[in-house]
């Protein structure tokens, strides 16, 4: 198949959703597909050229996100270039400017198009304090996924939502897991150093976005305590966003904020813990919690949204009220003080992360394309 991609975030943004996309390219032209991605223009690391899949529109970064940018796609250009890829299926992954203009596009050409929903929207407006735009940011979401053949949903707690709020045709594009590059024999010494932590230290770590949707400050004020009872304890932060730096400059001892890492360093940072925290309640599916497990972590995380589709209280992770910091708190010290419980949440992470391969999940992806380019043809039968 030929499946054109539309979406704002992509390589070398580093998120979820363009980590996700990333991937998906690259699993879908090893398996002989070919691809295009339309995506924003971001700042390349130096000495690295650009994805060769990558079509690229001007723009800016967004006020709140600066990491994440606003594209200004110019449709002529998209539109010769898409008739020379010659798509199969369009898959729109963002609901904005690139989604728009795929969905444009799609209907342009007469191609299936595919929508697949990362990110909730209404939760991250009561974290952000807007609740104001639910309402009409609702309307604008079901016309926008109205327009596809197919809505892709990474779990089905997130299908769930969007069905009772009036979304319809959803199908679920679920996660997998590298288990090569999330492994436990990933641990590092150096890395444990490197954030303080000795070889007896209990080093516990979170990865992610630095942003206030993470509910990073319940962990945050959670932590002095937790420290004072935990001698050498260290707590390391690792990812970027807004939050980064304000957290830097408050210099709580024993919180390291590490970065973005990549590669074989993310693979370490995750191995080298001794406890992952996650006390976000905003996933549509969680994909550093199954990372964490892959690695062979018991995990303290929030028990709400996307994370309840492979997380188990008491088998592969301990679970704990979300947005509750005397909860996050009571777990995180159960699990510090309790080697035996950790080594036991361990090993049912590294159960269901074996159980959660891609070939599997990206064999029932390309099915979908192929199920929305057959809507699309009995449409046109009728």
């Amino acid at each position: 198949m030929r499946i054109a991609l539309f979406s704002e975030v992509y390589w070398p943004m580093v998120s979820g959703v363009a980590v996700t996309l990333r991937r998906l390219a690259d699993s879908l032209t090893a398996r002989g597909h070919a691809v295009r991605v339309y995506s924003a223009r971001y700042a390349l690391p130096e000495g690295r050229a650009d994805r060769p899949e990558a079509h690229r529109s001007a723009s800016l970064p967004l006020f709140l996100y600066p990491d994440v940018h606003w594209a200004f796609p110019r449709m002529g250009p998209l539109l010769e270039d898409l008739r020379r890829f010659r798509p199969d299926v369009i898959h729109v992954a963002t609901e904005f400017s690139m989604g728009l203009a795929g969905a444009r596009l799609a209907r342009r050409l007469g191609v299936p198009l595919v929508a697949s929903a990362h990110t909730n929207y209404e939760q991250y407006a009561a974290r952000y304090g807007v609740d104001w735009v639910v309402r009409p940011g609702w309307r604008y979401l079901r016309w926008f996924y109205g327009q596809a053949d197919l809505v892709l949903c990474p779990s089905r707690f997130y299908q769930d939502w969007l069905e009772s709020r009036g979304v319809s045709r959803t199908a679920l594009w679920t996660r997998g897991v590298d288990t090569e590059m999330f492994d436990p024999r990933h641990r590092d010494t150096a890395w444990r150093a490197s954030v303080g932590a000795g070889p007896g230290d209990l080093l516990v770590t979170y990865v992610g976005r630095i942003a206030r949707e993470k509910n990073l400050d319940l962990l945050l004020d959670a932590w002095p305590a937790l420290a004072a009872r935990h001698p050498g304890a260290r707590l390391a932060l690792v990812g970027r966003g807004p939050l980064a730096e304000p957290i830097r400059r408050r210099g709580i001892p024993g919180v390291h904020v590490a970065g973005l890492l990549e590669g074989p360093a993310l693979s370490a940072a995750y191995a080298s813990a001794d406890l992952f925290a996650f006390p976000s309640t905003t996933e549509t599916f969680g994909n550093v919690l199954l990372e964490a497990m892959a690695s062979g972590l018991p995990a303290v995380a929030a028990a709400a949204g996307g994370v309840m589709e492979f997380a188990r209280h008491g088998e592969n992770a301990w679970l704990v009220a979300p947005g509750d910091g005397d909860a996050l708190a009571a777990g995180l010290n159960r699990l510090m003080e309790d080697a035996s419980l950790r080594r036991r949440l361990a090993a049912g992470a590294l159960r269901t992360a074996a159980e959660r391969r891609w070939d599997a999940i990206d064999d029932a992806l390309i099915g979908d394309y192929r199920r929305a380019a057959g809507r699309k043809e009995l449409g046109r039968a009728a």
